[in-house]
């Protein structure tokens, strides 16, 4: 070995001994707005509460995030500890809706890495949580990628508070009035780009690979992508999305929604540009047309539909972030052409369902209130829904929240896929969760005990906190989720799933281990598509 080579080799040793000493007692990692400092937790090091955007408030409210610049001075000064979690984005208090939490100063991002190394290139998933585009934030407790996670499956994450109702989905023609882009809308989505340009200009800082980066969003957040793949605002952010209980129709327009949202500056009095920034972030709040058209707290939603009622849509085609509704850009060409993972589950509405005392119900009770449900709709749909879900299998609360679910998520979900199928090049996994808990569990501590395949049991499976709500675990609980995490990673490493069999056009039933079939429920699927209950799936 030459002397330059020796040279080479004592000091690369010696850069890493230095930098895993320096880990250990203060992981500090440069970034584009200048250094962050972290926390050796649990095995990988997190950063938490990076400010990604200047705060959006006075007359940063409802306008597209401003992202920190150096050049601008925006940006910190000395190295910013990242070692608490930003503010929570202003919301009503999901377990209280009569009080608030969090600010309107809530642009802040989190970063869980197993390396500080530049050179380590570890595959990176970007997570968007959901919450009705109203509540939650990006480290939820049991909802949210943590340090132990990052150890447990050797992936980068990031995950980002974005604006929520009013402050992030606000459309009024008083807005567009004065704003450059003559729109308004969709400011939400804006802060998600935003944190995706972020993650390619910084996250191989943390060890991770700017060219393989894996979006995935859950229900809202789920919405959020179905979005961004249809926006030319985001060609070359991620590589890889995964798609989770995402609600598959969003076509409304700007000038529908300014219409729509008129109710809004009558609820807050205010008739001018001056008085809506004028307005405390509890009268904002206040001010969103919750329980009347457009309906924004969706409250329905976890039930069977009554004919002619529809909530309104909080995301909106604005000619700028969408300029058409997805299935429309995607069929003209305008489609960030990535392979996708699109999951449901059976039991989608189990955590919540929309009758109270399910749990109580005879099969008397379920044919009687399918019948007054769907009756709105006609007597055959009363009839079919009844064929199609028949009295006697398994329990009342099983056939309702499969009845509801196919309705509102899997069947549209099953057309969402069907079109993405369509017009991308790259290949569309679909997959419908099966796998029920060991014993009735209370997700994110909701009052109803779920019993089957809820709405978040494939998440927290990935997440791995299925322990926080059984304990100890039983074996088909560990089983599902090392089916899971065996799945998704192979997914965010490869592109496509474990299981061989498992292609781009069949659908993947997931529990304890992966089975393939054709369609799931394609008589039911084809009733509700065919009578025109697709108008009806979830939204936002």
């Amino acid at each position: 070995m030459n002397i330059t080579k020796l040279f080479f080799v004592i000091y690369t040793l010696f850069s890493y001994c230095f930098d895993v000493v320096r880990s250990k007692s203060d992981p500090v990692v440069k970034t584009s707005c200048g250094p962050v400092a972290g926390l050796n937790d649990d095995g990988a090091f997190s950063f938490r509460g990076i400010p990604y955007a200047l705060p959006p408030i006075g007359n940063l409210r409802w306008k597209p995030p401003t992202p920190l610049n150096k050049s601008q001075r925006t940006c910190w000064s000395g190295v910013y500890q990242a070692k608490t979690f930003g503010n929570t984005c202003f919301q009503r208090d999901p377990y209280n809706l009569s009080t608030y939490l969090g600010s309107e100063d809530c642009l802040y991002l989190n970063v869980y890495t197993p390396s500080i190394r530049r050179s380590t290139k570890l595959p990176v998933m970007v997570w968007v949580h959901g919450g009705s585009l109203q509540m939650a934030n990006a480290n939820f407790p049991t909802y949210s990628p943590t340090s132990k996670l990052a150890n447990e499956t050797n992936i980068v994450y990031v995950g980002m508070n974005y604006r929520l109702h009013a402050f992030g989905f606000m459309a009024l023609k008083t807005l567009a009035d004065t704003s450059p882009t003559g729109t308004s809308g969709n400011y939400g989505l804006m802060d998600v780009i935003l944190a995706l340009k972020w993650v390619q200009e910084n996250i191989q800082q943390f060890g991770g690979d700017p060219n393989n980066v894996t979006l995935f969003g859950h229900s809202s957040g789920g919405s959020l992508m179905f979005a961004l793949l249809a926006s030319p605002l985001c060609q070359g952010l991620f590589q890889k999305a995964w798609l989770l209980s995402a609600s598959p129709i969003l076509n409304k327009t700007a000038a529908e929604a300014f219409k729509d949202n008129e109710i809004f500056m009558t609820n807050t009095g205010c008739s001018d540009i001056n008085c809506l920034y004028s307005l405390t972030s509890e009268a904002v709040t206040n001010g969103v047309p919750w329980d009347v058209y457009p309906y924004w707290a969706m409250s329905d939603q976890l039930d069977l539909p009554t004919n002619g009622h529809f909530d309104g849509a909080i995301i909106i085609v604005d000619g700028i972030v969408l300029n058409q509704p997805p299935f429309d850009a995607w069929r003209m060409g305008t489609i960030v052409d990535v392979p996708c993972l699109i999951g449901t589950l059976v039991n989608e509405i189990d955590y919540y369902p929309g009758p109270v005392d399910l749990k109580e119900w005879d099969w008397n009770k379920y044919t009687d209130y399918v019948g007054t449900k769907l009756s709105t709709f006609g007597d055959n749909d009363v009839t079919s829904a009844l064929s199609l879900y028949p009295t006697g299998y398994i329990t009342p609360e099983y056939q309702f929240t499969s009845m509801v679910s196919d309705l509102r998520v899997n069947c549209p979900n099953d057309v969402l896929t069907s079109l993405a199928r369509t017009y991308f090049r790259e290949p569309v996994y679909r997959y419908v969760a099966t796998a029920w808990p060991s014993q009735p569990v209370h997700p994110i501590n909701m009052p109803f005990a779920s019993s089957y395949s809820f709405h978040m049991w494939d998440l927290f499976a990935f997440f791995g906190t299925i322990d926080q709500y059984i304990n100890p675990l039983n074996e088909s609980d560990i089983q599902w989720q090392n089916n899971v995490r065996k799945e998704v990673l192979s997914f965010v490493h490869s592109g496509h799933p474990s299981t061989p069999i498992w292609n781009a056009n069949v659908t993947a039933l997931l529990s304890q281990n992966t089975n393939i079939t054709n369609t799931f429920h394609p008589d039911q699927c084809s009733f509700w598509n065919e009578a025109g209950y697709f108008a009806y799936a979830w939204i936002n």
